[in-house]
């Protein structure tokens, strides 16, 4: 009898073992199954929101050469720039608002300095170019340093590159600047500048990189849109408001 019940009370341990194990077990596979959580919508505003890439026919080349890309490639880009100087405009811009869809393929060569002697590579933006010696520039600096960079040219009584020369430049320090990775060769890029009264505002890929306020000088210009590009080989299509009817500031 005795050997019965110890028996009994075995078999009833085992069976309360195995009940307790069951139990776990459910509880770990609750804990370990997966949850799903969606991802945070962007705040960020599509980077060419109301600007439009303007045909070749509408860029004012005032130095250097554009060729017309075959088929569209590197992230749609339609023209090419070889040439270690490049100079363009869009006449039919205010000049308030201009962006830049392009890719840097690598140096130019030949590598021509500036007229200061630098060797500098660099894309970027023009704002308000009255002419070649009365303009602001937005410049995505490569090498030998990397970072957006804000000047503008003011020459009131020159209007020609041969007459100013690189005289008359004044940089514009910023109130608030991000700094950027160096660009690579191949990434294609969205650059985008903006004045809304006094202040500019540049944006790459949507986001806000450089921010400041135009001096007195700065703000007399009357202009349209365009681009520059020193010693850089690029891919790129200019982007204007869509609304852009003729130069309201010239």
């Amino acid at each position: 009898m005795i050997a019965l019940g110890s028996s009994a009370v075995l078999i009833l341990w085992a069976g309360v073992l195995l009940l307790s194990q069951g139990a776990g077990n459910g509880s770990r596979d609750s804990v370990m199954e997966p949850t799903v959580v969606s991802a945070p919508p962007t705040a960020l505003p599509p980077p060419t929101e109301g600007l439009e890439p303007i045909p070749l026919e509408r860029l004012q080349i005032t130095q250097g050469k554009v060729l017309e890309v075959q088929q569209a490639a590197l992230g749609g880009t339609r023209f090419g720039i070889e040439v270690p100087r490049q100079r363009a405009v869009s006449p039919e811009t205010t000049g308030d608002d201009v962006g830049l869809r392009f890719t840097w393929l690598g140096i130019t060569d030949p590598v021509i300095p500036l007229a200061s002697g630098v060797e500098r590579q660099q894309v970027g933006l023009k704002l308000r170019a009255l002419d070649g010696c009365n303009v602001i520039y937005a410049m995505w600096r490569i090498a030998p340093s990397a970072g957006i960079v804000v000047n503008f040219k003011r020459n009131p009584d020159e209007h020609e590159s041969g007459e100013c020369g690189n005289g008359g430049y004044i940089t514009v320090r910023p109130r608030f600047m991000e700094p950027l990775d160096r660009l690579a060769q191949g990434e294609p890029h969205v650059m985008r500048a903006r004045i809304d009264a006094d202040v500019l505002t540049v944006y790459v890929d949507g986001k806000r990189v450089w921010e400041g306020v135009l001096p007195a000088d700065a703000l007399t210009l009357e202009g349209p849109a365009g681009m520059r590009t020193d010693n850089a080989r690029v891919r790129f299509e200019l982007l204007v408001p869509r609304e852009a009817g003729t130069a309201s500031r010239r």
